[in-house]
């Protein structure tokens, strides 16, 4: 048993280090922007490997370094499309919320946030993770006038494609405006791989097996 046990430690010690995390930058300047309870819509891809998105930050309408919230939803598929009575931001149908949080202007009005801890969101090895950003307290900013081609983002392992702006998110009034870029940045770190994870498991149980003894 312990001879099991060492040889899972040096794998463990042997293995790849965790990823660390990695920044996906967009749009560093905005032209344009909304309203309180606006939304933005962008979709989320994977090279391969799956990612998680644990922060953002986003230009918005606030004040210097004032606060204000933000709802973030998810669904399988794309987040992008109009008119404003279809197309995936026109109904609640098939999204997810993951919870609303705080959030903090940075140095400039009218500019980018701080960095958010948003609700993890799960962005799998393959197909497209639409999301959704329902700002309160203030309105969202972003990039983009008039009509044209969505914008791509990508730096090998997640890629951005960005996106629409709602006034009515998940319903089939107000206005659809697209393309309308995020304004800021995605953070994301790598999955781990199962192999990894049953490591340290065995590793954890057979020490604390051996400290029963």
């Amino acid at each position: 048993m312990r001879r099991g046990i060492l040889i899972a430690i040096a794998l463990l010690f042997c293995a790849p280090a965790a990823a660390s995390a990695q920044v996906l930058v967009a749009n560093t300047t905005a032209n344009n922007g909304g309203s309180p309870g606006w939304a933005i819509f962008f979709d989320l891809s994977a090279s391969g490997s799956p990612l998680t998105v644990t922060q953002m930050t986003t230009a918005s309408t606030a004040t210097a370094g004032a606060s204000f919230s933000v709802e973030v939803l998810t669904r399988t598929g794309t987040a992008l499309g109009g008119p404003v009575g279809s197309g995936p931001g026109s109904s609640s149908a098939g999204w997810t919320s993951l919870g609303t949080v705080s959030a903090m202007q940075g140095a400039t009005a009218n500019g980018i946030s701080l960095p958010i801890d948003i609700p993890d969101i799960s962005v799998p090895g393959s197909g497209i993770t639409g999301v959704a950003v329902v700002f309160s307290g203030v309105g969202p900013r972003y990039f983009g006038t008039g009509t044209g081609a969505y914008q791509t983002f990508t730096d090998g392992m997640l890629s951005l494609v960005t996106g629409d702006a709602r006034t009515a998110p998940f319903t089939t009034t107000g206005s659809w405006f697209a393309p309308r870029g995020l304004t800021g940045s995605l953070t994301y770190t790598g999955v781990p791989e199962p192999a990894s994870v049953a490591l340290i498991t065995l590793a954890g149980a057979g020490l604390m097996a051996r400290r029963r003894r």
